[in-house]
Order: structure tokens, then C-alpha cells, then sequence
């Protein structure tokens, strides 16, 4: 019986190390997007986002330090427009190191792309359907060239 439970003993803890752990849990469970673009001209980017994607206006930051800001939001989306008087573009977006272009889960993609459209959005790709392994999507290009994905949830 000894020797049973000293078997035991050595053969338990060798199964219980070969289970597999479960994987960890999400670092986040997101329920809206965020993002923040460096733009040339705030007013116009402003009205942009206001006209074309229904955003609003809810913080600006009169100019100090040669930087002016806008946070707009809307429909679960919060964008951050930075004018700084000495950034300079950085060129084509696919062409640079660093973020080239941001996105969006949205729940109805179809009503999206329609109101996309209704608000003559230029689309710049897309819009491509739901596939295996890609879910729907179009890209657009707002007034100062960033590219905003948006993905159907």
C-alpha cells in the first residue's frame, strides 16, 4: 500500500503538469474606438468629421504653444485632432514607419457604407465583402489624407 501511494504520489502532479493552461483573458473588452491625428489645418478637419461622420464637437483647446486641439465624438468613435504649427506630412501613409492607418468596428456595416455614400464620402477601398476569414470592410481617406478602416463587427 505504501509503495501504491508513493507511486501515486510521483504520477499525480506529472498529469496535472501536462494539462495545458488556459489561455489568459482579454486585456480589454473594447466598447467604442479611439484615435488621435496630427492634422495641418484644425478647422477644416473639424468640420470634416462633423459633416462627413456625424461627429461632434465636445472639448476644443484654443491655441497655446503653437498647438490648437479638438476632441469630437460620436456613435462610439472619439477622434482627437492636434494642430501644431511645426509638424510637417510625413508622406504617403502606407510609406512611412508608424501607424498608417486606423479602425472601426462597427455593428451595421450595410447602413454605414450607405451613410458613407449619402455623405459623399470618398471610399477609397472597398467596400469588400465578408469572407472567410475577413470580415466586411472599406477604407476611406479624410480631408488630410489618413486612412479610417472600418470593419463590420
Amino acid at each position: 500500500m505504501k509503495t501504491l501511494g508513493l507511486v501515486l504520489c510521483l504520477v499525480v502532479p506529472l498529469t496535472v503538469q501536462a494539462q495545458p493552461l488556459p489561455p489568459p483573458p482579454p486585456v480589454l473588452a473594447a466598447a467604442g474606438a479611439f484615435f488621435a491625428l496630427s492634422v495641418a489645418d484644425l478647422g477644416a478637419s473639424v468640420q470634416w468629421y462633423t459633416e462627413r461622420l456625424g461627429l461632434r464637437a465636445v472639448l476644443e483647446v484654443p491655441r497655446q504653444n503653437r498647438t490648437a486641439v479638438a476632441v469630437l465624438e460620436g456613435g462610439g468613435l472619439i477622434v482627437e485632432l492636434i494642430q501644431h504649427d511645426d509638424a510637417t506630412p510625413s508622406g504617403e501613409p502606407l510609406l512611412r514607419h508608424g501607424v498608417f492607418k486606423v479602425g472601426v468596428l462597427v455593428e451595421d456595416f450595410a447602413a454605414l457604407v450607405e451613410r458613407l455614400r449619402s455623405r459623399q464620402v470618398a471610399i477609397a477601398l472597398g467596400p469588400y465583402p465578408a469572407r472567410d476569414g475577413q470580415r466586411a470592410n472599406l477604407i476611406i481617406r479624410d480631408n488630410a489624407g489618413n486612412l479610417i478602416q472600418f470593419f463590420e463587427k
